[in-house]
């Protein structure tokens, strides 16, 4: 995966506000301390803008960028790479598929706010490349997110969502693309030691715009990216198991990303290294002790399993200068042009 960047940052618990609402054992549970659950809900509000959103968007970037793009057959019957990548002068304008499998893990070590949290989940895409310059998609995934918060909560969260996007290439070398996406997530937050339950749903947007680049030297090829992301995260109102109910709340991430990939075809596969910095713009709130700055770094290949059919494979680490973040990401992909 090109990039599959999984980014987490999380909010603030209150560990003074956590142990008052502990059981008395004299007693039923206390109730669960409003300033816990609402760093609960944070804390997977967080979750959502910093790894579940970028992950969508980032393996639907694949396509736009050229990575995992099988070969074709030209109109002599020789092997070709078409895909946005390529020349716009290639006469092949093919209908790809492509199914991915990702998952990763991420850990926030700060003493306030601290978790540990795993994701995984499919994703599916149909593109076609309706010009010899214009590519137009539309990826459906599911991922799933579950850990541990600090305070004792635990956390589950199911995300369904669809992305259409379009790339546009104005150039030999250059695309321009678009990613507008809607998600929805059911997330679940549990205290067993407070005798606490809550179950919301949370609306998603993301939007992402790039500029992908395609360049040849020697048998060495580079594909600089430049783009940006804007991620918008609303929790519905909701009443927990107190009884309480929870207003609505709404958060928000603006990133931008400056980077690329260096690659070396070989006969049947072509391995390749990455590396992006990001800054983010905005942040959600409670994100600021992990920094607004960070980087990517990863390596992977794709591996050409016939004339319409590659394997990719990825791995990377996402929180290089991120203050005690380790997020990891890892993706199996599939694609088939027909």
């Amino acid at each position: 995966m090109k990039t599959k960047r999984i980014a987490l940052i999380a909010a603030g618990l209150s560990m003074a506000g956590i142990s008052s609402g502990f059981a008395s054992p004299l007693g039923p549970p206390t109730p669960a301390p409003m300033s816990a659950i609402g760093a609960g809900v944070q804390s997977q509000t967080n979750a959502s803008a910093y790894i579940t959103l970028p992950t969508i968007s980032s393996i639907i970037q694949q396509s736009l960028r050229g990575f995992g793009t099988p070969g074709t057959r030209n109109a002599l019957g020789s092997p070709t790479r078409t895909g946005m990548g390529a020349s716009a002068d290639s006469e092949s304008m093919p209908i790809q598929a492509w199914f991915d499998a990702n998952g990763g893990s991420a850990r926030n070590s700060l003493a306030i706010g601290g978790y540990n949290l795993t994701s995984y989940g499919p994703q599916a895409g149909l593109q076609a490349q309706i010009t010899p310059k214009l590519v137009v998609g539309l990826g459906v995934s599911w991922l799933d997110t579950a850990g541990s918060l600090s305070g004792g909560f635990t956390s589950h969260a199911i995300t369904v969502g669809a992305t259409p996007y379009i790339g546009w290439q104005f150039d030999d070398h250059w695309n321009v693309s678009a990613i507008a996406g809607y998600s929805s997530a059911r997330t679940g937050l549990r205290n067993t030691t407070l005798a606490y339950g809550a179950d919301y749903t949370t609306d998603q947007w993301t939007f992402q715009g790039a500029l992908n680049g395609s360049y040849t030297v020697d048998k060495i090829k580079l594909l600089p990216v430049v783009s940006f992301l804007h991620t918008g995260t609303n929790n519905r109102a909701f009443v927990d198991s107190n009884g309480t109910r929870n207003a609505a709340t709404a958060s928000n991430l603006d990133r931008g990303s400056v980077g690329g990939s260096v690659s070396l075809p070989l006969t049947g596969w072509e391995p390749y290294v990455r590396a992006a910095g990001e800054y983010d713009f905005t942040v959600p709130t409670g994100s600021k002790p992990n920094g607004n700055a960070g980087a990517t770094i990863g390596a992977g290949a794709t591996i050409t399993l016939s004339d319409s059919t590659s394997l990719s494979l990825d791995g990377g680490y996402n929180s290089l200068g991120r203050a005690g973040l380790a997020l990891w990401s890892g993706d199996v992909r599939v694609s088939i042009q027909f």
